[in-house]
């Protein structure tokens, strides 16, 4: 189970170096800022918050990291592309198409970048009513489609300076699923433990 579970994430090492170096970065900034925050605002301390909002930030930056740097797959795929696509293709989303033989390097491709759109959204929808416990679902969801639109357009802007990523309704669509997963499995986690949320300061 665990080998597999390693396997299923080898494709995606080329970004550890990226996300290592903008978390060492940001990192640092974010606990000074909280730190300056709590002196000067008052507020008592609350450690497992803190630690929750870390977490939540070095999320953030793995998925800047991933998203935004150039990589060798992002650049095949915006020469092929064109740079843009607007128009959601079930090709795309599934997989599973005549123009894309099992076992070929398109469906590779493919399910690569689909399981990775979906996973890399997944852990933001179960930090969103983790970080605002009275955040509702459907503000969730509106909160993963701003999110996702702004990194496309940031792809998209940033192929002009040579970073060869790709602007993909699919990708939003495969993002947005992902973070939808995320928040149905805290929601039913919570109706299972009948716990109502509470009020968390920011």
């Amino acid at each position: 189970m665990l080998r597999q579970l390693f396997y299923a994430f080898l494709p995606y090492r080329s970004f550890a170096f990226p996300i290592l170096v903008l978390s060492s970065i940001v990192v640092p900034c974010w606990l000074a800022f909280r730190v300056y925050r709590h002196r000067t605002g008052g507020h008592p301390l609350s450690f497992h918050r803190e630690i929750l909002l870390l977490i939540f930030v070095v999320y953030l930056s793995g998925v800047a990291a991933a998203t935004l740097t150039p990589n060798r797959s992002s650049r095949l795929r915006a020469e092929g592309t064109g740079g843009i696509e607007l128009r959601p293709s079930l090709a795309s989303l599934t997989c599973f198409s005549a123009f894309l033989p099992r076992g070929s390097t398109a469906q590779a491709f493919c399910v690569h970048n689909a399981r990775g759109n979906v996973m890399l959204f997944f852990p933001l929808g179960i930090f969103l009513p983790l970080v605002w416990r009275r955040l509702r679902f459907w503000r969730g969801i509106q909160i993963a489609i701003a999110l996702s639109f702004s990194i496309e357009l940031l792809q998209y802007l940033s192929s002009a300076w040579g970073s060869y990523r790709s602007a993909d309704v699919n990708d939003l669509i495969l993002n947005v699923l992902g973070a939808c997963l995320g928040l149905a499995l805290v929601s039913l986690l919570r109706l299972r433990q009948g716990t109502r949320p509470a009020v968390a300061r920011a």
